[in-house]
């Protein structure tokens, strides 16, 4: 009996420490929270799928082939619309010392931060120039911070490359376990000022990840996944630590119209907030900061004929032109352009077709649906009706 109170007491003395946490504490468990997927909403991942071999991004990567001298000095122009930090041994010291968990997931537990340095920068090395499976690989096996580069390029390659709409959406999926993993181990908080590039970077890959995994689903799967919410926030935070975050921008306001897209302006705006006026504004304001990037103009293009339909058709094609003319300064920027090019040709067809939008759309998702296609791949023909 004694045993018995005594453990009761035990229980009893040491149950505030274990319910009460510190506000900080309960702070960082929603930032990691806010990563999580609910309860079979993941895309099952096939591990072949994952590690069979990659097809290589059709452009030649020697224009995109830097010395790590080449990168340190083309940085700010390289970075411009993610506006990631450059990795250097300061940088990094104080992340991985920040937060030991990333430290621990490191392929070398050691402290040569110069090396540490050198090994992200080959990972970048290889973004850059398009060599996207050795990127990933890489960013695996060296851990860390050397992961942001690897999970781009796997994005870059389920998006643009990958020719099957189910290969992308694995190669979609693990690349957010990828992000959840590295955000439960380093939760940077909004008002940590010496980690904004940080927490936004994370949010907007994460945003951008689950946004192109839910884009074209059924809109009961997209609801039932919980997919918009996980957007509309992860997009939401990362845009008002950093308003002038021109990708950003785009993301959110592309998300307002595609929500549109889908389910119209007043079910958008009631169930989303989804408003026509935000993506015209927030799309303006994107164009001036970064309006050299192909990604923001087709984005642009996209959200106009989402939400006005064939009325901004020819502005569309205007913006669309503008996208395909612009020079890439590395490997994403050349797939966005590939993409602002064959997207062009699709917006043609429609105008040529004398369709509405609406029934062009469904038309082109009842095809990927039958074929399987990922119709975002620059490797397939744009559809035409």
């Amino acid at each position: 009996m004694r045993r018995i109170l005594a453990m009761a007491m035990l229980a009893w003395v040491s149950l505030p420490l274990q319910v009460i946490a510190s506000p900080g504490d309960q702070a960082r468990e929603r930032a990691i929270a806010t990563f999580a997927q609910k309860d079979g909403a993941k895309i099952v991942v096939d591990p072949t799928v994952i590690e069979a071999e990659w097809e290589r991004a059709p452009f030649d990567p020697l224009p995109f082939t830097y010395s790590f001298d080449e990168i340190r000095d083309k940085w700010p122009h390289l970075m411009r619309g993610l506006k990631i930090a450059y990795p250097s041994p300061e940088y990094l010291r104080e992340r991985y010392t920040r937060f030991p968990e990333i430290m621990q997931q490191l392929g070398y537990q050691d402290g040569d931060w110069e090396m540490h340095s050198l090994n992200v920068l080959e990972v970048w090395q290889a973004f850059f120039r398009g060599d996207f499976r050795k990127a990933r690989d890489l960013g695996i096996r060296y851990g860390g911070y050397a992961q942001v580069p690897g999970v781009f390029a796997q994005l870059m390659q389920a998006l643009y490359i990958t020719r099957k709409e189910q290969t992308k959406q694995m190669l979609l999926q693990d690349a957010i376990d990828r992000i959840q993993a590295y955000a439960q181990a380093a939760p940077f908080l909004p008002g940590e000022t010496d980690f904004h590039q940080d927490y936004v970077i994370f949010r907007l890959g994460f945003a951008y990840a689950v946004g192109r995994l839910a884009e074209d689903v059924p809109v009961p799967v997209m609801l039932a996944n919980g997919y918009a919410p996980m957007v509309i926030n992860a997009a939401a935070e990362a845009m008002a630590v950093d308003p002038d975050h021109a990708l950003s921008l785009a993301l959110n306001a592309a998300f307002d119209a595609n929500v549109i897209r889908r389910v119209g302006k007043t079910a958008g705006r009631m169930t989303f907030n989804a408003q026509p006026i935000n993506a015209g504004e927030i799309f303006g304001r994107a164009v001036e900061l970064a309006g050299d990037m192909a990604i923001v103009r087709y984005e642009y293009a996209n959200s106009l004929l989402y939400m006005e339909q064939t009325r901004e058709t020819e502005e569309a094609i205007r913006q669309l032109e503008i996208g395909a003319a612009t020079e890439p300064s590395f490997s994403m920027e050349a797939l966005d352009v590939l993409y602002a090019k064959k997207r062009l040709a699709e917006v043609r067809a429609l105008q040529q077709s004398g369709m509405g939008f609406r029934a062009f759309d469904r038309a082109r998702r009842k095809y990927m649906e039958r074929t399987g296609d990922n119709l975002y791949s620059v490797m397939l023909p744009p559809f035409s009706p």
